[in-house]
């Protein structure tokens, strides 16, 4: 049975507190005095999974305003669900990547080369 996907956030740090991850500094838009931006050091899109069982294959990818994938912005990860009551995170730490220009950036979760989300991330000139 596949697994649904709950969530996807992207935010700028995710921190372990006790036995807790906190998603903090959610953005929708990432403001930018210049393009192409400088790279941006770090930021993270988390995935929740849950109601499946067995072996996926869940990846992850950002494509520009023209349709591109943007540079260092594909992930891949396999994962596993023993029953449908054990839910599963995939963290994506993005480092380094540059935006080359202002628009609407497209957020593209897949599972097993399924599309099963996408969502716009607007970068946008201040």
């Amino acid at each position: 049975m596949k697994p649904a996907l709950q969530f996807s956030v992207p935010c700028l740090e995710a921190v372990m507190e006790g036995n807790d991850l906190s998603f903090k500094r959610i953005f929708f838009d990432l403001p930018s005095g210049e393009f192409p931006t400088p790279p941006f050091e770090y930021f993270y899109i988390a995935n929740g999974w849950s109601m499946g069982q067995g072996q996926f294959n869940t990846k992850m990818r950002i494509l520009d305003p023209d349709g591109g994938t943007v540079e260092g912005s594909t992930f891949e990860k396999s994962f596993s669900l023993k029953d449908e009551h054990t839910p599963f995170l995939t963290l994506f730490r993005l480092e380094n990547i540059v935006f080359p220009k202002a628009g609407y950036y497209t957020v593209q979760i897949f599972l097993d080369d399924r599309l099963c989300l996408q969502y716009h991330l607007e970068l946008r000139e201040i």
